[in-house]
């Protein structure tokens, strides 16, 4: 099993482990005292782990071994992506995880269907945030990807455009491809990638988001769905930087 902690949890070659983690390991799991767990820090480094007593309040685990975080991509990639409905953004979070993303941001843009007040996103984004830990930890990556507070459209193209490279990725874009932007990015190490909800961008939007410098792109002829289309440009970029290889 993994779990993540902060390096202050550290002490000698001591981890400790607090709720609700705690609560997974003893009620959940019914881990012993003597079995093995990984503890990821966030100072950047794994540790395997046995188990020296569990509690339902704290669990105190011994270092058997150190390494440095192994399964992080080599480049960050931020994902923002526009409300949508139902399971789609869960789908979105998880996958987006999964193959390499470093957050997501998600934001309101004028096509959106799913517009929740500030109390119902906060009750959904405490979902978001437990699908983004499972799938961390499923995946095996090195730290939790955060999902973030929700954003207005203006505020999100704003945070996009501080990145080297940052995309809009729009489904009436007929100049420019996804991968001529990538094969243009050079050694490029932060990325943000922003897709858009079930009705795609509106022509105001695609012009703000030029003006803000961000990069039009298209992923090719055929439209993907709202959760897909994040999905795709991830795993794009994954394999222009070299992160499907073997060793990365």
């Amino acid at each position: 099993m993994r779990f993540f902690c902060s390096a202050d949890n550290r002490a000698g070659d001591e981890i400790a482990l607090f709720a609700p983690d705690a609560v997974h390991i003893s009620r959940v799991l019914r881990m012993k005292k003597g079995e093995s767990v990984v503890v990821c820090d966030d100072a950047g480094f794994e540790h395997d782990c046995v188990l020296e007593s569990v509690g339902k309040d704290r669990v105190l685990a011994r270092i058997v071994r150190s390494r440095p975080h192994s399964t992080e991509p080599s480049v960050e990639v931020t994902v923002f992506a526009a409300l949508s409905k139902g399971e789609r953004f869960d789908f979105l979070i998880q996958k987006c995880v999964e193959v390499g993303a470093t957050a997501i941001v998600p934001f309101v843009s004028e096509h959106c269907v799913a517009r929740p007040d500030e109390r119902d996103y906060e009750r959904k984004r405490a979902r978001y945030a437990r699908i983004a830990l499972e799938a961390s930890k499923q995946s095996l990556r090195s730290r939790p990807v955060p999902v973030s507070a929700i954003q207005g459209f203006e505020q999100a193209l704003r945070q996009a455009a501080a990145h080297e490279t940052a995309i809009f990725l729009y489904e009436r874009e007929n100049r420019r491809s996804f991968s001529q932007i990538l094969r243009g990015s050079g050694s490029c190490a932060r990325y943000a990638v922003m897709t858009g909800p079930e009705g795609g961008f509106s022509e105001r939007e695609a012009r703000l988001a030029a003006c803000s410098g961000l990069e039009p792109a298209s992923l090719g002829p055929r439209i993907l769905r709202c959760e897909t289309a994040p999905v795709a440009a991830v795993c794009a970029i994954m394999y222009h930087t070299g992160n499907y290889d073997i060793g990365v």
